[in-house]
């Protein structure tokens, strides 16, 4: 049950394109994509000529040229290498962009299709290469019989249970694209949520909110849950949840091909909620030991600890970006900004391990108290033995968020045995919760307080692009009295733009107060002017008629938004840029009356 590490890089990939690296609208050409998407199929390939190998070592006894977990690390390496190429040189970025024609949901659809055409046949045929290996490390260099080997009905289980994590992440990616897709209509709240890091935030926490209410639900559908329990397992382990107060028919089966001994309690809220034990760890233990475990989980539950440690791990993040934007954190160089965001997740790990380790003794403890100390650690005793999470290297030890088996087993015993030790534990749980609220009350204060210093500035950019351009006008006349009429460092740029685009607006649609009374003049007008400044005066002088343009016309004619590009290009003095816009321009077609500004430049 570990997370997928390749696939949690690709969606990386897949973010850093879109958001930090964003393709000119219309770079990408479909008969060029043909070619570059053939890379999707190389990670597969890679796992695939993996597991043939291993295979025929197997079978001949003989030690394969090139070793397959060297080729399993490698095709790791390329999913997420090819999906970049994909993207940027194949252009497939753009591609999604213009085909999901203005849905958010279907542009994070069609982005995660590449990233599950290069990473799903890979995961699957990576994982039958490791289950092989497993079989040539018992063989010692013996060949083995074909009849031995694991068959596609030993293999299935294993590989079904593995692609339960890629169809997991589905979930939150699509219900952010439908979100955004459900907010476009509503263009108050639209604007609000992109604009301002208020609005941000609370779309933010609200998104966290509903996922965390779907997850539940489409766990169950991502791995397979099952709600039939093998017997006699299945009464025992009912009858402790009723016991305990949690429903029992919550209690779920988990298949993983016997590959995963654990337990675990799905869902930080209570809508939902269930507990799940793998074939694993019902295989493995007796009665006793499985409701020692249900109890452990159920502990979980009765103390608050998924929404605890969701609130530490989520929350107060999403909390931080304001301030830190207030101190000007973004204002540092690219080195000093990396190594504080390493800091900040180093030590936000530490907390977050620090706290889930403390976690776990209380929900031992809360096991002792219902069941005695006996079959929690039981069953601790037998999943040592079997080698799984706890009793590995430095790395897991340091990475795992369970203390390792031995100090659960004797913490376990000092709570029954040790009334001082007990009364103590408590006390100091009572602590850690009266610390998590302070600190989170004072991160809200602070974020607060940030977003109060910044709503004078947001609020101008949120009501012009909310239509509202009076509003947005009389905001800025607010702010620049508030500021002295200097406004902050990082916002010199987009304050300056703000104005220039804001006073084309008032050309075209002065006295307009929502999007509805703007958007008419706008769409008529503004392309037209655009064309008549880009002839006079420059791209950069036409930068904002033609945002207004492509606001306006959403979703924009594809050769005018990378017109639009170009002098935007111009504006960030990108020459680079700008020179790449004007040529998709002439493959695209010049549109009329802009021949002068993208004719052919002469050859040398």
């Amino acid at each position: 049950m570990s997370l997928p590490v390749t696939f949690l890089a690709g969606l990386l990939v897949l973010f850093a394109n879109r958001e930090l690296q964003r393709p000119i609208a219309g770079s990408g050409r479909p008969d060029e994509l043909l070619s570059w998407a053939l890379l999707l199929a190389l990670p597969g390939l890679m796992a695939l000529s993996a597991l043939r190998s291993v295979r025929a070592s197997l079978v001949t006894g003989r030690e394969a040229r090139m070793p397959p977990r060297a080729l399993l690390r490698l095709s790791a390496v390329a999913t997420p290498l090819c999906l970049h190429l994909v993207l940027g040189a194949g252009g497939w970025s753009d591609l999604a962009e213009r085909a999901a024609n203005g849905s958010q949901l279907a542009d994070v659809l069609l982005l995660l299709l590449s990233l599950f055409l290069a990473e799903v046949p890979r995961l699957a045929l990576a994982t039958a290469a490791e289950l092989h290996l497993e079989v040539a490390d018992g063989a010692l260099g013996r060949p083995v019989a074909r009849v031995l080997l694991p068959s596609a009905a030993d293999l299935w289980p294993v590989v079904r249970s593995r692609l339960g994590w890629p169809a997991l992440l589905v979930m939150p990616c699509a219900l952010f694209g439908a979100g955004i897709d459900l907010l476009r209509p509503q263009r108050e709240l639209y604007t609000l949520f992109l604009t301002t890091t208020i609005g941000a935030t609370a779309g933010t926490l609200v998104f966290f909110a509903v996922a965390s209410m779907l997850l539940p639900f489409w766990f169950r559908v991502a791995f397979g849950v099952r709600r039939r329990l093998p017997e006699p397992a299945a009464t025992a382990l009912r009858r402790t949840a009723a016991a305990l107060g949690f429903p029992p028919a919550r209690v779920l089966f988990l298949p993983t091909g016997m590959r995963a001994m654990n337990a675990m309690m799905v869902g930080p809220l209570p809508v939902g909620r269930f507990l799940c034990v793998t074939d694993g760890l019902v295989r493995t233990l007796d009665v006793d030991a499985l409701t020692g475990v249900v109890a452990h989980e159920v502990g979980h539950a009765r103390r608050g600890h998924p929404l605890l440690l969701m609130t530490l791990a989520a929350v107060l993040p999403v909390l931080l970006p304001a301030p830190l934007r207030v101190l000007e954190i973004d204002s540092l160089d690219t080195a000093s900004q990396a190594l504080l965001a390493v800091a900040f997740v180093i030590g936000l790990w530490t907390v977050v391990r620090a706290v889930a380790h403390r976690f776990e003794h209380e929900a031992d403890a809360a096991s002792v108290e219902a069941l005695g100390a006996w079959p929690c650690t039981h069953a601790l005793a037998v999943v040592g033995r079997m080698g799984l999470p706890g009793r590995g290297g430095w790395l897991r030890r340091h990475f795992t968020l369970h203390p390792e088996e031995p100090r659960r087993a004797h913490f376990m015993r000092r709570y029954e045995q040790e009334p001082a030790f007990r009364a103590w534990f408590q006390a100091s749980g009572r602590r850690l919760r009266a610390t998590v609220a302070a600190v989170t009350i004072a991160t809200a204060a602070v974020a607060g307080w940030a977003w109060a210093h910044e709503w004078p500035l947001e609020k101008a950019v949120w009501r012009f692009h909310a239509g509202d351009f009076v509003g947005a006008e009389a905001a800025m006349v607010a702010a620049g009295q508030r500021f002295g009429g200097n406004v902050p460092e990082r916002w010199r740029q987009r304050w300056a733009r703000l104005g220039e685009e804001l006073a084309a607006a008032h050309e075209l649609a002065p006295g307009a107060s929502s999007w509805e009374e703007a958007r008419a003049p706008l769409a008529a007008a503004a392309w037209t002017r655009g064309v008549a400044v880009l002839l006079g005066a420059g791209p950069r002088a036409a930068r904002p008629w033609f945002a207004l343009a492509i606001d306006a016309d959403e979703p924009a004619e594809l050769v005018r938004r990378t017109v639009f590009d170009y002098c935007e290009a111009a504006a960030d003095e990108d020459p680079e840029r700008m020179a790449a816009a004007a040529a998709v321009v002439r493959r695209l077609g010049v549109p009329p009356g802009l021949e002068p500004v993208f004719a052919e430049p002469p050859r040398r």
